[in-house]
């Protein structure tokens, strides 16, 4: 199977409105530059514009969760209250819009249909927490992984036919996951293996069979 360019997930940015000052502009992060700290106060949320940030909590104990990777068309840093419940930072160079929240929140009174895709974004990122529950509590080392994979996969035009951007390292994976180090790497050489997919280099993989992948992530498969 030839390999194209390698593709980054991609989604259609929102068309924010520039009057009345709710963009506060566009944000160039390099990688691991912060993007909000846990406890800075939610001024402003944000779009990915292109890149991709993590959004993480850091324990008392020194331990790491990683809660959510964004990618381009995709919103961080809305939520409620008056201060941000994560930190945020780039995982490559990355830009994003700035949506300032109160001027938002005056354009929304003129254009209700912002308030229509605020309200898929809070669902997007309800959905998102409990399939992170989900697979934290239920599913066993290998299915977490075809399901991050298989998440990767469908932000992409042509899951099968190119070569998938993973931006981030097999520590945040295993972050994202609950999972060590290297249960991630034997895991993904396992279904490098199996031939469910290639592994190029460590910051992409190919999908070699889409339903076998998919059959692992929703624990309807024979390849554990």
């Amino acid at each position: 199977m030839q390999l194209s360019t390698i593709a980054s997930p991609a989604q259609t940015p929102t068309p924010w409105p520039a009057e009345g000052g709710s963009t506060g502009g566009v944000r160039l992060l390099a990688p691991y530059d912060a993007l909000f700290r846990e406890g800075d106060e939610t001024t402003a949320f944000y779009e990915v514009l292109s890149g991709a940030v993590r959004a993480y909590k850091i324990f008392p104990d020194g331990r790491r969760q990683i809660v959510a990777f964004a990618f381009p068309g995709d919103i961080v840093g809305f939520c409620q209250g008056d201060t941000y419940r994560f930190d945020c930072d780039a995982l490559t160079t990355t830009r994003v819009r700035v949506i300032h929240k109160q001027s938002l929140l005056r354009a929304m009174r003129e254009r209700p249909e912002l308030a229509e895709k605020l309200l898929e974004v809070a669902r997007g990122e309800v959905e998102t927490l409990q399939d992170l529950s989900l697979l934290l509590c239920r599913k066993t080392a290998i299915e977490r992984i075809a399901s991050f994979l298989l998440t990767m996969a469908r932000k992409a035009p042509d899951p099968v036919a190119q070569r998938l951007a993973l931006p981030m390292c097999r520590a945040d994976i295993a972050d994202y996951l609950g999972l060590t180090i290297e249960t991630v790497s034997r895991n993904m050489t396992r279904l490098r293996t199996l031939r469910i997919i290639d592994l190029p280099d460590r910051g992409s993989f190919q999908v070699r069979s889409l339903e076998r992948l998919r059959q692992l992530a929703e624990c309807d498969g024979t390849d554990h």
